[in-house]
């Protein structure tokens, strides 16, 4: 996956004549705070483009491949607003825009406000009118915060940053504001996944159609040891691979997400949770099946099966009938 061309030249633009070295130092500081859970209450205009340079690939990684597994199975949605909360630099923004040409109305809550300032210059660079016209306002999203319902609403990793009771309350809100599909990402890790799962089971509750990862609305049939994340590629900038001191020219996002709406979604099958695992003449596929979990092995005997079992990747869903052939 590639930003988009506008996004990143917009990056490079407000990057240039910055040291790099300055934004590794800044961008390494940054994300030592966030693992340890210390969010600076107040960013800089230094750290906020460290964090764009470093984290907005990413986020923005994770973020479209998640809405574009929604928008798989929901084939005729065609969100007018986004609401999106704790917005950073506006990642989401742009990961809608790649979903959805019907987007005309945006209004994005974020609480610092170098992040929000950088969020509109960047957005400022993009063609779509629905770029210029998006509305940021200032919100804390742990205390009151208002907003009008929207027909896609997300919160990208936000919820990490916040305590259980705060979560369930922010959870309980953007369900009220979503007129149709609501998305939730966290990190892919057994924290994130922990996070994700709690809203997962809350939105159960409040009735919510599960729409993507999961193929059934039942409970999570994960053991509690184990945790459901996917993975996105997203391509490097030589800043970016400077600013990390990475030799790649890609990283992979590992994230967890629910996507829930008031209507269901085309169903599917069976989601493929891990990497196949494929040996000389067979392949071993871990599901999450309408049915449970399941662990499938495909020999190159099985006709049909194999042909489709090679095809498949981490995360791919398999339509209706797809089990029968394997």
């Amino acid at each position: 996956m590639e930003l988009p061309n506008e996004l990143r030249l917009a990056l490079e633009q407000e990057l240039r004549g910055t040291e790099i070295a300055r934004l590794a130092n800044d961008a390494a500081a940054l994300s030592a705070r966030y693992r340890e859970r210390r969010a600076p209450e107040t960013l800089t205009p230094a750290l906020a483009a460290a964090y764009a340079l470093v984290r907005m690939p990413a986020s923005y990684a994770a973020t479209a491949a998640a809405l574009g597994a929604l928008a798989e199975r929901l084939p005729n949605f065609a969100p007018a607003s986004l609401l999106d909360v704790g917005s950073g630099t506006g990642a989401a923004l742009w990961a809608a825009a790649s979903v959805w040409k019907s987007l005309d109305r945006a209004t994005l809550l974020e609480r610092d406000q170098a992040m929000a300032a950088l969020g509109r210059r960047l957005a400022a660079k993009g063609r779509r009118a629905l770029f210029g016209a998006a509305e940021w306002r200032r919100a804390d999203l742990a205390g009151p915060w208002t907003a009008e319902p929207h027909d896609l609403v997300t919160a990208v990793y936000v919820l990490g940053e916040l305590s259980d009771g705060q979560r369930a309350e922010l959870v309980r809100r953007l369900w009220e504001r979503t007129s149709m599909a609501l998305v939730l990402i966290e990190p892919g890790t057994p924290q994130g996944w922990a996070t994700i799962r709690a809203a997962r089971e809350q939105l159960r509750a409040a009735g919510a159609w599960l729409v993507a990862p999961c193929p059934h609305q039942g409970p999570c049939p994960l053991p509690a040891d184990d945790w459901c994340h996917f993975a996105q590629r997203i391509s490097r900038s030589r800043a970016h691979r400077a600013a990390k001191g990475a030799a790649l020219g890609y990283e992979d996002e590992k994230y967890s997400y629910v996507a829930a709406a008031k209507m269901p979604g085309e169903p599917i099958q069976a989601r493929v949770l891990r990497h196949p695992l494929v040996r000389p003449g067979r392949v071993e596929l871990a599901l999450c099946a309408d049915v449970g979990l399941r662990r499938t092995l495909i020999t190159r005997g099985s006709g049909e099966a194999w042909r489709l079992a090679r095809d498949l990747r981490w995360g791919d869903a398999l339509p209706p009938g797809a089990l029968e052939e394997l």
